[in-house]
């Protein structure tokens, strides 16, 4: 996931929140649906907090 940067860890995060499909955001962002399991549950990036998507 290195071609991610820390902005789009934390769309992808938020997205996750929302209720988004997971295949549609691993669609977007080239991801397999794994990886986004990985950042919804802190086993990788726990540090990027998930963007306000509110604005």
């Amino acid at each position: 996931m290195k071609h991610l940067s820390r902005v789009e860890i934390a769309v992808i995060k938020a997205r996750v929140l929302r209720g988004d499909k997971y295949a549609e955001i691993a669609a977007d962002y080239r991801l397999n649906q794994g990886r986004l399991s990985d950042l919804k549950y802190g086993r990788i990036y726990a540090d990027i907090l998930p963007a306000n998507l509110n604005d």
